[in-house]
């Protein structure tokens, strides 16, 4: 997975504070880092990748995998951060938990895209947010930040994080809300998709008339009707909603 730099940031703020020997170990690899070889930290990105197989498939991997970055300037870090980043996955869920109590709200959601149009839906998401920010005249900054978290012969998928401060405004769930359904509009008009793998839901089924064909709708329909005919499962999701 590649990280952009907001979420690289994001991760390293989350790491535990040092102390003793580790705390001037990382003061060395810092200076190494920034110093020596001249990351610029405002700019500087991370990817995790995983090798599995056999040690001599792995050991291929690696070296292969080592000597690439290094043509690019990249700097191989080491399993323990890319465990760390991987780990952040996991805590998503409770900081955003933990961040409602302070004013903040925000979400996650991430969809599919051709290699080609990467920079360009993630360059109009991001001014999307900037604009729907002032629209709503919020305080303070919108956050957004987002990875690659899986590669395919044809695209990726892009999973995005975003955040606003809504301290003293009025139905602040109802404009997270909105904020986010403009974002995700922005996103299928940039040639995205609905979805990768999270469900539709009752949050994504206003986009599905513009994903799948008005006979394909009511295929599931049907489907749906035959195996669950007293409606017990998904009431009100996807395209089942019963006023759609």
């Amino acid at each position: 997975r590649l990280v952009d730099n907001n979420q690289f940031r994001f991760g390293q703020a989350l790491k535990p504070k040092a102390t003793g020997s580790k705390a001037y170990i990382d003061k060395l690899k810092k200076f190494y880092v920034l110093k020596l070889r001249g990351f610029n930290p405002k700019q500087m990105v991370a990817a995790t990748i995983v090798m599995e197989g056999s040690a001599a498939a792995v050991a291929y991997q690696q070296t292969h995998i080592y000597a690439l970055a290094k043509q690019f300037q990249g700097l191989a870090t080491g399993a323990g951060n890319g465990k760390r980043g991987y780990m952040l996955t996991y805590a998503i869920a409770y900081l955003r938990d933990f961040l409602s109590s302070y004013y903040v709200l925000g979400e996650t959601f991430e969809t599919s895209v051709p290699w080609s149009k990467i920079q360009q839906l993630c360059s109009s998401v991001e001014q999307q947010l900037q604009e729907q920010h002032r629209q709503f005249n919020l305080a303070g900054k919108p956050y957004l930040s987002y990875r690659i978290s899986q590669v395919y012969h044809t695209g990726v998928c892009v999973y995005f994080m975003f955040g606003i401060y809504l301290k003293g405004v009025e139905q602040p769930e109802v404009i997270c809300s909105k904020i986010e359904h403009s974002l995700r509009q922005t996103i299928m008009a940039q040639g995205g998709s609905i979805s990768h793998h999270h469900g539709v839901g009752k949050i994504r089924q206003d986009f599905m008339k513009d994903t799948l064909s008005p006979a394909s709708i009511e295929l599931l329909r049907q489907l749906k009707l035959s195996s669950d005919p007293q409606n017990i499962f998904g009431i009100r999701n996807n395209v089942f909603a019963e006023d759609k």
